[in-house]
């Protein structure tokens, strides 16, 4: 789910709204465009209760009743915000074994995950995560002022360590439906990001004859929760003041959405990590808030393709893979591991080490990315690079997925090509160890064919409703 953000223009003061994965945002009544910083780290934000009057007598009249509290009045009100983890990702799953007719079988399981989880400890609100309702939600960027006034905020009790270790615990996938013997299992969760949702309760005190009961409220719902003692109330309070815990929370800032080599304003695509400058033809990408440098080439088509061309962009990385004394570091030596290689390609005789070739494109099926960059990554191409000068006559299409969660697809683009039937080559993945260096991004060629876009190189195809076109 895309979450709705929302803060104040920092040149004129009017309020913005915009997608959570824009890195740019436009003003539209003074005009200014500016990038967003901070986004690398832990970002918190709140969501404003809602005073629903109506709906808040009915759920208290409500828990009223359950109580059996028909004369109890109401002594005491509060608002307070509780803190939630929010992970977000993609899963994939690779599964190779037998299954019951002894056949072998090789299985990819993908999955979008975004979960909420309470971030608080010792205290039970009776809502264990947010769901879907954040997406419906206009979100506001943390502001500890604005929210004491409103209430106050409940203790991060849960570490970031502990919330990356619950998020690889959600990594899990349906199980299969049908008995396999499984040889090798390989889940990993790529361009996962942590941030922190703070929601709104109300705490409503009833009392009646010297008794008391608390209710918990969700203050969006306006609906009771849970309904407590004083006493239950007090120790949870007293167990979350004890369990502190910190977390190394980023600072969200805006810079000048302007090239910082000649100073002309950059192309403006809100989804955009990196943003090639449309004067000097140098590529940006904005780093503990600012701008650094980012090496970039694209790659030529061959020599009489003469179709319109759409570019899209690739992360491209050199791997080294060492498991159990046996090493695979040319790309002889990945043809003849996964025992698929271009019929054009002496088997032994290409010495050039392994690159990685990882779509960067937002595209919308995860199990298309994996099949993208495996399609060009066995064929280990050769290609000439289109001269700078003439970058400015391809259409390069923005760039989505960061360097980070790319190379952490190779444990499963090295999956992807190993066989299925091949137990040593197996064995080998089961225990490799990936070195990764030289990372840098490359638009690739694609033309188009009825439903598809086909790699103008290695003519791969993927289809083209599953490529986004945010920008």
């Amino acid at each position: 789910m895309d979450l709705l953000l929302s803060t104040r223009c920092p040149q004129c003061g009017a309020d913005i709204s915009f997608d959570e994965e824009s890195t740019v945002i436009h003003c539209e009544y003074c005009g200014c465009a500016l990038h967003i910083t901070g986004r690398s780290g832990v970002m918190r934000t709140y969501v404003a209760p809602r005073n629903d009057v109506q709906r808040m007598k009915k759920a208290i009249r409500g828990a009223i009743m359950e109580a059996d509290a028909k004369a109890a009045l109401v002594s005491e009100k509060r608002l307070f915000f509780a803190p939630y983890w929010r992970i977000k990702g993609m899963v994939f799953r690779w599964v190779f074994g037998r299954n019951v007719e002894g056949e072998s079988v090789k299985e990819l399981k993908t999955k979008q995950l975004d979960q909420t989880f309470p971030a608080y400890d010792g205290i039970n609100l009776g809502l264990s995560t947010l769901g879907i309702r954040p997406a419906a939600l206009k979100l506001l960027f943390f502001d500890p002022s604005e929210m004491s006034r409103l209430g106050s905020n409940i203790k991060v009790a849960v570490p970031f360590k502990e919330a990356v270790r619950h998020g690889a615990s959600l990594t899990e996938t349906v199980p299969d439906e049908t008995d396999m013997r499984v040889r090798l299992e390989r889940t990993r969760l790529i361009g996962e990001r942590y941030s922190m949702i703070y929601f709104p309760f109300r705490m409503i005190k009833l009392t009646r004859e010297k008794k008391a009961r608390i209710l918990i409220l969700d203050a969006v719902a306006n609906r009771v929760t849970r309904i407590l003692t004083q006493e239950q109330w007090e120790q949870m309070l007293a167990t979350a003041a004890k369990r502190p815990a910190t977390v190394d929370f980023s600072k969200v800032s805006f810079i000048p959405f302007k090239c910082p080599n000649c100073g002309w304003e950059l192309p403006l695509n809100c989804f955009d990590i990196i943003h090639v400058c449309g004067t000097c033809h140098q590529a940006w990408m904005e780093q503990n808030g600012r701008f650094r440098g980012v090496r970039f080439d694209a790659a030529a088509p061959p020599k009489g393709e003469n179709q319109p061309l759409l570019y899209l962009p690739f992360w491209v990385f050199q791997a080294e893979i060492h498991s159990n004394g046996q090493a695979l570091k040319t790309v002889a030596d990945l043809h003849e591991f996964s025992l698929a290689f271009p019929t054009r390609v002496t088997r032994s005789a290409d010495q050039r080490p392994i690159r990685f070739y990882v779509p960067a494109v937002s595209i919308r099926n995860i199990s298309a990315v994996n099949k993208l960059a495996t399609g060009v990554t066995q064929k280990q191409p050769v290609f000439d690079q289109v001269p700078k000068e003439r970058l400015t006559e391809c259409q390069l299409r923005g760039v989505f997925l960061p360097p980070k969660a790319a190379t952490g697809m190779a444990d499963i683009l090295l999956c992807s090509m190993t066989p299925r039937n091949n137990g040593n080559r197996q064995r080998f993945v089961q225990h490799a160890d990936l070195t990764i260096s030289k990372t840098h991004l490359l638009w690739w060629p694609f033309y188009e064919q009825r439903l598809f876009l086909r790699d103008a190189i290695c003519h791969t195809g993927i289809q083209k409703g599953a490529v986004c076109s945010n920008g």
